[in-house]
């Protein structure tokens, strides 16, 4: 069998060209690559992860379509600059690994503000109670000390006692939610939309009002489909880029 084959008992793990494409991504991200022409050719990738071609090749093409790397008939690989994808942060974020990846490549220097009405906004997004109250944390989120997000997240009131526990600069305020109120997340659901930034969220980040940004409202929720945390993050447009792998239907 080959290394990238998947046994039966292993059918619902992640593709073995998705998770090829995440430690490629990462390490350009990363900049293990300072000259873009010298990344691995499809040979060395095979022998050095122990994988098919087709599974390189699969891996490259997601990489390309992010608009992170370039191939040449001929030439081999080219890592793209930065001005030429926009200068844009290409994140894929489908799945709670894929958050937890983004947040290790970035930091978020967060404040608490204690217990707050969830804004109208958020409230109407989940069907919440008006006036309830959640615990609100609110901070900047940079890479390589660019601001490329502000974010406001709010912990039920039901986990307030967790909430005045968790410590900025540690792990992810979600991942020290379940630990501190020992309820694990479940499901994690995303609405992502394009907005025009508005006059206070743009003097934060330092940028034009009404300036492209795109929204992030993040929920996470229990085994019992209960709202633990809500999250709005809102990405200068010229800073962030969504990306997702979407398989064709066999």
């Amino acid at each position: 069998m080959m290394a990238d084959e998947i046994p039966d008992v292993k059918r619902m793990r992640k593709p073995r060209y998705q998770e090829l494409a995440e430690d490629l991504r990462a390490g350009i991200l990363r900049g293990d690559y300072p000259d873009p022409a010298q990344f691995p050719t499809e040979s060395v990738l095979c022998a050095r992860y122990g994988v098919s071609r087709f599974t390189v090749r699969e891996a490259l093409r997601s990489l390309q379509t992010e608009g992170l790397i370039q191939r040449r008939r001929g030439s081999g690989t080219v890592i793209q600059p930065a001005n030429a994808r926009g200068g844009a942060l290409h994140q894929p974020l489908s799945n709670v690994g894929e958050i937890l990846q983004y947040a290790r490549d970035s930091t978020y220097l967060f404040k608490p503000y204690g217990m707050t009405t969830l804004p109208k906004r958020l409230a109407a997004h989940i069907s919440a109670t008006p006036g309830s109250r959640w615990f609100h944390f609110r901070g900047i989120r940079t890479r390589e000390g660019d601001a490329i997000a502000l974010t406001d997240a709010y912990i039920h009131q039901d986990f307030e006692s967790a909430a005045r526990e968790i410590q900025p600069n540690e792990a992810t305020i979600f991942r020290q939610l379940e630990r501190l109120s020992g309820v694990k997340i479940a499901r994690v659901t995303q609405d992502i939309q394009a907005v025009a930034m508005s006059a206070p969220i743009a003097a934060e980040l330092g940028i034009a009002r009404r300036s492209p940004c795109l929204r992030i409202l993040r929920c996470y929720l229990d085994a019992n489909s209960r709202i633990m945390e809500i999250s709005a993050s809102h990405h200068p447009g010229d800073k962030f880029a969504y990306t997702m792998d979407i398989e064709a239907e066999k």
